[in-house]
């Protein structure tokens, strides 16, 4: 016996007749006796007996219809409280993501999500780690890195471009170094590396031949509006994602260096990924705000105009 079962009890008893219930559930006759027989068969019991003009229930029919009644419409509100919640989101999301994507350009997206469905409730954690999502219980990470942690669920978002960059301030008291070998003579400001020793790689553009250096940074730091910062008062070369120093570019607050270089950005991660445990059921809301992420990465999206937008002024 299944909810099918009681909804045609339900109508039977409600409408009076077999036919009068087919009616009403879109139905055939057939198969609305087909249940009845099955669910007395399966009860053994007489649930409804035919009179001269219509059926009406048995002692345990009534027991039962009213039974019905209660599981039918406790059904009928469950179902309108799931939809409800489909179009007016409700529930509590747990997003990480790294500091300066966060602040800087995610972060605001996240707040226009929180405008647009004011039922749903939000913890943002600014973390630059690879976090265990099911320990440290987060519904939603987004992070930047060559390949995604295994056994999660990976959207890739976008492709990440780390400029080196100096500012003017900098190259009127140091000058600016012109191909990477020159990078040993200077300060410089980066993330975090092993041994205190960082092996540089860039690319020329013209040959895409390979140069590798290996410096000592000044400051190092995983904060990366902090290093932005530095950069920007003259503490040294940096480099930074592209997406973080777009409108310095553009303003001509920083320079990109080294002009005719790349750096390799495998250094760093080259790649930002949308990342989530794996579930065969998340919730509407971590859906939806998935969906809304990956929408903010499209060209025409409030992150993907900063992330795919053309590079300021080079020096």
């Amino acid at each position: 016996m299944d909810i099918k079962d009681l909804e045609v009890l339900v109508a039977i008893v409600e409408s009076g007749s077999m036919s009068s219930a087919a009616l009403r559930l879109n139905t055939s006759r057939s198969n609305v006796s087909r249940r009845l027989k099955k669910m007395e068969s399966d009860l053994r019991v007489q649930l409804l007996r035919r009179t001269t003009r219509h059926m009406e229930p048995t002692q345990i029919g009534w027991a039962m219809y009213e039974h019905a009644v209660k599981v039918t419409q406790e059904l009928s509100a469950l179902q309108a409280t799931v939809q409800d919640m489909g179009r007016n989101l409700r529930g509590h999301v747990r997003v990480s993501m790294p500091i300066g994507l966060g602040q800087m350009t995610l972060g605001p997206a996240l707040l226009e999500f929180c405008k647009l469905h004011p039922g749903v409730t939000m913890q943002i954690t600014f973390n630059n780690r690879i976090l265990d999502l099911l320990e440290e219980e987060v519904d939603i990470s987004v992070r930047v890195a060559n390949v995604p942690p295994e056994n999660y669920v990976a959207r890739e978002l976008s492709g990440i471009e780390w400029v080196p960059c100096i500012s003017p301030g900098y190259i009127e008291q140091y000058g600016s170094p012109k191909v990477p070998a020159e990078l040993s003579e200077h300060y410089l400001v980066t993330p975090p590396v092993r041994h205190n020793r960082l092996i540089w790689s860039f690319f020329s553009q013209d040959s895409e031949q390979r140069h590798v250096v290996e410096v000592i940074p000044k400051l190092q730091c995983a904060d990366m509006n902090f290093l932005k910062q530095s950069v920007i008062l003259g503490n040294g070369i940096g480099v930074l994602p592209y997406y973080l120093i777009s409108e310095e570019l553009k303003s001509g607050v920083l320079l990109r260096a080294l002009k005719g270089f790349d750096s390799d950005p495998k250094m760093w991660g080259d790649k930002m990924f949308l990342i989530t445990a794996p579930s065969l059921y998340p919730s509407q809301t971590v859906r939806t705000l998935l969906d809304f992420i990956k929408d903010s990465f499209s060209e025409e999206g409030v992150v993907g105009k900063v992330m795919k937008g053309q590079f300021g002024g080079s020096f």
